[in-house]
């Protein structure tokens, strides 16, 4: 009796997830978009400030499988995906001390390290939730929303990688080259140089990157 049940719960699973899967039925879906009270709004300041200096836009997907027991029995698994575009922002603080030198006729620049913008914003729009297995029918709306919550922290941890950070240096390295140049243009001290050459490096690049540079820079610890 108790298979019986059992192989009728699966059989009704399996029908209606595919009955969610075929349908069509036309409906028309209306949004809408409500703020919060002004007084829930929380401002925080940014000291000193920061310069926005790349961005990357990346499709990511995730997923998580769950396995289901009844007395400690497997009855099966659900599988949760996500799909989503991240759009993963960078920058660099203006507060900490930027060294520059004038050697040449080009102006050396060591800018504090990039680092990314957090929380990483994904596109909504091109969001994508799937889900799989003989229970999803049942399981599936909470394992999807479990693996939606985990994606901020996911995509957190990607965005400081090394490979990320290195993959949008030389993006970072040409914006802070222009607010340089412009900034030293708007000094009068520095006008007459104003065509010299602006070279950028990076505190987190190892030193083997200011090999380009001249002295003191190449050995600077």
């Amino acid at each position: 009796m108790i298979r019986l049940v059992f192989a009728l719960l699966v059989v009704v699973s399996l029908l209606a997830n595919l009955y969610l899967l075929l349908r069509d039925d036309g409906s028309q879906h209306r949004t809408a978009t409500q703020s919060a009270a002004v007084d829930q709004f929380e401002v925080i300041r940014t000291k000193g400030g920061l310069l926005a200096v790349s961005t990357i836009k990346a499709p990511e997907f995730f997923q998580a499988t769950s396995d289901h027991t009844v007395l400690g029995v497997p009855v099966g698994q659900t599988t949760s995906q996500i799909r989503v575009r991240a759009v993963y922002s960078y920058h660099v603080e203006l507060a900490p001390e930027w060294k520059v030198t004038l050697r040449d006729k080009t102006f050396i620049v060591i800018a504090p390290r990039v680092k990314p913008t957090l929380p990483v914003a994904i596109d909504t729009a091109t969001l994508e939730r799937y889900v799989s297995g003989t229970w999803s029918l049942f399981t599936g709306p909470g394992e999807l929303d479990r693996l939606q919550r985990s994606i901020s922290t996911s995509l957190a941890a990607k965005a400081a990688l090394p490979s990320y950070i290195q993959f949008q240096r030389e993006a970072a390295r040409t914006t802070v080259t222009e607010f340089v140049t412009k900034w030293l243009v708007a000094q009068p001290r520095w006008q007459p140089a104003s065509a010299y050459k602006v070279q950028v490096f990076f505190a987190d690049e190892p030193i083997e990157a200011l090999g380009a540079a001249p002295p003191p820079f190449v050995r600077e610890q």
